[in-house]
């Protein structure tokens, strides 16, 4: 037990000394080689002034707010980028040669105008991905490692980063469980939205990420709603950190269940490890062995846990080991 705790101070507290990323703003840095990703940004993170960049101040972080806030920050990725990677500056001056930094930002005033310039993005009745992020992520972190996801998935629908408020600190698991239960209406409206605009919806969730994304698509459910579920062109959940048992109570209510439905797990994953010993259980939903446990619950389950490379946690494995990307983007089926 002392080995263990000992592990759990190492990896949650000595972590949280650690530097934070932040988004560069650079007006106009693109050059040779480099590749522009937009990523569109709704949040109910409250930001602590009402300054004109309110996507990337750094204290745009763990506050929680009942209203929504939409952007969309166009990012450069460098020419020197490696698949899996988010070259950040790192204490040094950022250079678009060298880092992602961000070209340019857009504010929305309201859902309206958020829409408005998705729907300029892509074709009537078009397809868009919703990323929601997991534990200890800050808001620059997720818009950043979405532009990543997109780049090296080659993602040609627009992309839409749901950035709740995590604490963004290895110590706040218990305060980003609970924004995550906060946070269910925010992302109840994003998806209406979407809907009602006639986007087809596919559904991405890493980590505690992926509980926020299933006690949404309960609650729409059970709300007499179901109907913007039929948008849903499918749903992902990246090493979720959620009980099996509580998966299964959530998803019997989830009608009608989005198909196709994806877990990507790893009995490797050591962030998960941590979690279940907070949690008290042996494992998480992200580290199942045995899909039978799920009790006929349709999901498709790809094993990451031979994949090498990634993350030394293996908790991102999906989409940071270059062999892994490879894996999943020979599995998407062709537009």
């Amino acid at each position: 037990m002392r080995i263990l705790v000992l592990w759990f101070l190492l990896v949650f507290v000595l972590a949280g000394c650690a530097a934070r990323g932040t988004v560069t703003l650079l007006p106009g840095a693109l050059g040779p080689g480099q590749v522009l990703q937009p990523v569109f940004v709704a949040s109910n993170r409250l930001p602590n002034t009402d300054g004109p960049r309110l996507i990337f101040e750094q204290a745009f972080g763990d506050t929680r707010d009942s209203t929504l806030r939409f952007g969309r920050v166009d990012i450069s990725i460098p020419p020197v980028h490696e698949a899996g990677q988010i070259e950040w500056p790192r204490g040094t001056r950022a250079d678009p040669a060298q880092h992602f930094v961000a070209r340019s930002e857009t504010r929305f005033a309201d859902t309206g105008a958020f829409l408005m310039d998705l729907g300029q993005q892509m074709a009537p009745g078009g397809d868009v991905v919703l990323f929601v992020h997991g534990f200890n992520v800050n808001n620059a972190e997720a818009v950043y490692r979405l532009a990543q996801i997109a780049h090296d998935f080659a993602a040609d629908d627009p992309v839409i980063a749901f950035s709740w408020p995590s604490a963004g600190s290895p110590r706040g698991y218990v305060y980003d469980r609970d924004s995550v239960i906060f946070s269910r209406d925010g992302l109840e409206d994003v998806l209406l939205a979407l809907a009602g605009e006639g986007h087809r919806i596919m559904l991405v969730a890493h980590s505690m990420g992926s509980q926020l994304v299933m006690e949404t698509l309960r609650q729409i459910s059970i709300s007499g709603q179901g109907a913007a579920l039929e948008q849903l062109a499918g749903v992902a959940l990246i090493s979720p950190d959620i009980d099996e048992d509580v998966f299964v109570s959530q998803a019997r209510r989830i009608d009608p269940f989005p198909e196709p439905f994806t877990l990507m797990v790893s009995s490797n994953d050591r962030a998960l490890g941590v979690a279940a010993l907070l949690t008290g259980k042996p494992t998480r939903l992200g580290s199942i062995s045995d899909p039978d446990r799920l009790e006929g619950v349709p999901v498709e389950v790809v094993d990451l846990s031979d994949i090498q490379g990634g993350d030394r946690s293996r908790h991102t494995t999906a989409f940071t080991a270059p062999a892994a990307i490879r894996l999943l983007r020979d599995m998407a089926p062709a537009p």
